[in-house]
Parts: structure tokens; sequence; C-alpha cells
């Protein structure tokens, strides 16, 4: 019993992350380039410097959820696409020190690291805007760095996975194998039983006489010189 609760687990498990493997595959492969992934508005990021410790120190996972530029207001945490020149267009994610509302009815933002002594140099259009930071965890960014990593990824999940559907396909084999023998022999036993059935009705008698039948006796006729004639 538990053997085969430990393998119902397993197998859920590894489902579960190839589910999640394709799902983040097509969410990456259909992303434009250039921009962050999406799912419903939301986007998870991995903060890689430490300007906004000690808020989010380095490795954390953080989540950003897609907000309307008015809704931002001073003192938010926000990701946006950089125009520092020095990022090349990479996502940022600093403090809003200011709103400034535009006469064409956007905004822009000044922005700051909490680790920085400065603002940021470029102020931040919210066109650029990819959201605000809701919710964050340093534990599923280390978790998410390790599993980003080659060395760690192949021996410790990818290794294991591929080794977990092998099994389950040589399982399915050796299944489907027994399930087609089991049916042959239950097919075999419904003949022989069907067999059986008609030689107890009387449907399959043993001989001519059980069938109904006569023998059939000679016709004999007397010929014209006294003789006989058998037919």
């Amino acid at each position: 019993m538990v053997k085969k609760i430990l393998y119902t687990l397993i197998n859920t498990i590894s489902l579960l992350i190839i589910v999640a493997a394709v799902a983040v595959l097509c969410l990456v492969v259909f992303t434009p380039s250039g921009q962050a992934p999406q799912v419903l508005g939301y986007t998870m990021l991995r903060v890689t410097t430490g300007s906004m410790e000690p808020t989010y120190a380095i490795d954390t996972l953080i989540v950003v959820k897609k907000e309307a530029p008015s809704a931002i207001q001073e003192g938010d945490i926000i990701s946006f696409y950089s125009s520092d020149p020095a990022l090349d267009g990479a996502v940022n994610t600093h403090r809003v020190t200011a709103v400034e509302a535009q006469p064409d009815g956007s905004y822009t933002y000044r922005t700051k690291g909490d680790a920085n002594n400065v603002e940021d140099a470029y102020e931040v259009r919210s066109n650029y805007l990819l959201g605000k930071v809701v919710a964050s965890s340093l534990l599923l960014g280390k978790i998410s760095r390790l599993v980003a990593n080659p060395l760690i990824f192949v021996p410790v999940i990818l290794v294991p996975l591929f080794a977990i559907l092998l099994a389950n396909l040589l399982r399915t084999i050796r299944l489907a194998g027994k399930i087609a023998k089991d049916e042959e022999q239950a097919a075999v036993r419904e003949a022989i039983e069907e067999l059986r059935k008609r030689q107890e009705a009387g449907q399959m008698p043993d001989s001519p006489k059980e069938q109904g039948e006569e023998p059939v006796s000679p016709e004999v006729q007397q010929g014209a010189d006294g003789g006989h004639i058998v037919k």
C-alpha cells in the first residue's frame, strides 16, 4: 500500500513538472522579444542586484502585477523597462519617489533603489511600466536560481524525471501486453463455453443418426427377365 501511494505521488509530481515545463516553454516562445512573460497580468522576476536591499536581497523572487499607470503611487515598488543606456532596456525594479501626470494623460515616475544614495538618472514613462510588486520570496528565488543552473537541473531534475517517464512507459507496455493476453484468454474461454452449451443443448450432434438422418434402403425392382435390379 505504501509503495503504491509513493508511486502515485512520484507520478503526480513528475506530471506537474512536465506540465509546468511545457507551460513555461510556450510562454517564453510566444512572448515577444524584449518583453517579460506574463500570465493573467502577473510576471515573476528574480532580483539580480543589491540595489533594493534590504527590502529585496539578491535572488529574491518577486511577483509583479500589471497596474494602470494612474494607480501607481509614491512609495510603491515598480518594475519597468529601463531607459538607462547602461541597462539596454532591461527590466529594473525600484521604489517610486515621485509621480507626475502629463498633459497627454500619461504619467512619469521618479524612482530610486533602496540601497542607492541617489535617484535614478532617467525617469520612467508610464508606457514602460511593467507593473507593481505585490509579493516576494527569497526561498523560491534561490530554488529558481538552482533550477536554472544546468549543472543542477540536469542531474537533479532532468535525469530523475527521464527515469520516471521511462519506468512509466515500460510499465504501460507491460500492462498493455497483460491486458491483450487476458482478453485473448477470455475469448478462448468464451468460445469453449459456447461449444459446451451447444453440445448440451443438442445443437452439435456427433453422428448422422443424432442429426435426424435415416439410412437409405436400396430400392429393389423386378426385371423383365425375372431378375432383380437394385437402385
